[in-house]
């Protein structure tokens, strides 16, 4: 009787160990053919962000004729600099820079975390809400630091390069 157990336990390990092997090795196939598709996926995001950053989220500013530093810097014969003002500007645009790093990392961690939730199957109402959340808040963060260095601009420059950057917008 012990024998007969002892047989039965033996091949259903051995059955399960297979089972277990064929599971792993779809596993690493379905993996490796995701992950081109992902990476393109995360790449599209950064990009898409990247761009979404720079046009919309600045819309207000140009429209208003608040001076991007990026473009200030681009334009500095046209707006007569001075090293004061080009110094700063540049700090700004430094800054700024570094910020909007930061804001895309946070949201492609982001963005990462809420695609491995939902392709994993662990999603639930609490999550989600928590997640998306997050992306509005880095995004509302980044907008600021965005519209904060047109401010920050404008307040360096003098009112006839101020006028010289609107007319330089239309063209």
């Amino acid at each position: 009787m012990y024998r007969f157990l002892w047989k039965l336990f033996l091949v259903g390990l051995i059955f399960f160990s297979k089972i277990n092997q064929a599971k792993a090795q779809a596993d690493s196939l379905n993996q490796s053919k995701n992950l081109p598709v992902k990476e393109a996926f995360l790449q599209k995001f950064e990009t898409y962000q990247t761009s979404k950053n720079r046009q919309s989220l600045l819309d207000v500013a140009d429209q208003n004729r608040y001076p991007s530093p990026q473009k200030v810097l681009i334009w500095q014969k046209e707006l007569q600099l001075n090293d004061r003002q080009k110094t700063a500007i540049t700090l700004i645009s430094k800054e700024l820079e570094r910020k909007v790093n930061e804001m895309n990392n946070f949201l492609i961690t982001n963005e990462r975390t809420m695609d491995s939730l939902f392709r994993y199957h662990k999603i639930n109402n609490g999550t989600l809400i928590f997640y998306t959340n997050r992306y509005g808040l880095y995004q509302g963060e980044l907008r600021n630091a965005l519209l904060q260095a047109c401010v920050k601009t404008e307040m360096i420059l003098n009112l006839t390069q101020i006028k010289k950057y609107g007319l330089l917008l239309q063209d």
